[in-house]
């Protein structure tokens, strides 16, 4: 027996799971989930199989063919970073099921009250699991060596929504039953009540699960983007209008990096106490709302959780214990030209839609951000006079593109954003 990464109880001997279904139910008055995981291996086995658990309650473990209830074993001392291990005894199972609920401390959940939300109207949740917190939200192997699979049915009150980071399947009225056992029909179909289905087809790392819910509105931004908003209207006009240019972003990704694997490049605009600028959740992206600045600089935050769909996302860390190759793999494999590309959306849009609010300190703002890139290439001098001279023409334009060329990047990753 020896454990996959320092930060979780998974043990190499065992094998890794390789799709979780979930049903879990949003209970805001307890701010806690009420829930099942059937939890999905490879082959039939037999032996021990341990899973990561923190701040959650077990109800059952089952066998979800007989439904017969199946040993298991949770330690009675906790780890104060790991939490504590559900020792599970199979005996050629190919899969488990799992009933549990969360707990109000849950260190993966934040519960927001209407006051604690931009319109003030409805209560909110989201999740933040980077790095070891989809522990506290479902048992699992909670290791990025452990990638998964999931499907998930969210029972939640109306009119609320969610959104998570998988594809939105269906928005329908609960059917009696599908929540068993691990939520009684009383629960699941009371009234007033929905059910949002999803499924994420493409094998992530748990902490890259995501989920929020609330009082949620969106706006296509492009073939495969959208944005979507907390705060009603008005918030969700500013954010369509800061992150415009995202389906610009990802086809300037794709020409650097390769195609994009995640189908969609969606983004949502989280209450104000999100405690991140953003969160690289495949499928969904999460934003603080104080990367809204009405000039389209917050896109520079969008640029670098887009960067991580190749770099940290799809070719993740293996343990915990190398979260920091993430951000360095981003700027090892050519982040820097991928900025400087996309650099080029801001100052088209500078150039052209954005003029009215440019002033000299915007100006100022992105020479500054523009030259931290452009170190060694060009003088500094000569960079502001460029950027300025946006302000006055947009056929300076030209002159200022010439300036990445000298990095190399290609003249088709110029012209996906500067014509």
């Amino acid at each position: 027996m020896s454990p996959v990464d320092p930060h979780s109880f998974t043990d190499s001997s065992e094998p890794f799971s390789t799709h979780i279904a979930l049903n879990l139910f949003l209970d805001f008055s307890s701010s806690t989930i009420i829930g099942s995981a059937l939890i999905s291996l490879p082959t039939s086995y037999s032996g021990n199989l341990t899973l990561d658990s923190r701040a959650i309650s077990i109800s059952a473990v089952i066998d979800p063919d007989s439904l017969s209830p199946l040993p298991f074993a949770i330690s009675s001392s906790a780890d104060p970073i790991k939490g504590s291990p559900i020792t599970i005894a199979l005996s050629s199972h190919s899969s488990v099921l799992i009933v549990f609920s969360t707990s109000p401390s849950s260190s993966a959940l934040q519960w927001l009250s209407p006051a604690q939300t931009s319109s003030g109207s409805h209560p909110f949740v989201y999740t933040q699991c980077q790095s070891i917190h989809a522990r506290s939200v479902f048992p699992c192997q909670d290791t990025p060596a452990a990638r998964i699979r999931y499907s998930a049915r969210i029972n939640l009150p109306l009119p609320l929504s969610a959104v998570m980071s998988a594809s939105k399947l269906a928005r329908r009225d609960p059917i009696a039953g599908e929540g068993s056992p691990g939520v009684p029909d009383s629960l699941w179909c009371s009234k007033d009540r929905i059910v949002e289905c999803f499924s994420m087809d493409q094998p992530i790392p748990p902490y890259l699960f995501a989920l929020a819910a609330g009082e949620i509105s969106g706006r296509d931004l492009g073939p495969r983007t959208r944005v979507y908003a907390e705060g009603g209207p008005e918030v969700l006009d500013a954010a369509a209008r800061e992150f415009s240019g995202v389906e610009e972003m990802v086809r300037v990704g794709e020409a650097l990096f390769g195609p994009y694997e995640w189908e969609r490049f969606d983004v949502l605009v989280l209450p104000p106490s999100f405690p991140y600028g953003g969160m690289e959740n495949p499928r969904m992206v999460f934003l603080t709302p104080t990367v809204i600045k009405g000039d389209a600089t917050g896109a520079q935050v969008v640029i670098h959780e887009l960067a991580h769909s190749w770099t940290g996302n799809l070719i993740t860390n293996k343990t915990n214990e190398d979260f920091w190759l993430n951000e360095k793999a981003l700027r090892k494999c050519s982040m820097r030209r991928l900025e400087c590309s996309l650099g080029c959306v801001i100052l088209r849009l500078a150039s052209s839609g954005l003029a009215h609010v440019l002033n000299l300190s915007f100006l100022d703002m992105l020479c500054d951000y523009m030259y931290s890139l452009l170190q060694g290439f060009v003088c500094r001098s000569t960079w502001r006079n460029a950027v300025l001279a946006v302000h006055k023409s947009k056929r300076f334009l030209c002159e200022v593109i010439s300036c990445f060329k000298i990095l190399g990047i290609s003249s088709s990753s110029l012209l996906c954003v500067c014509t």
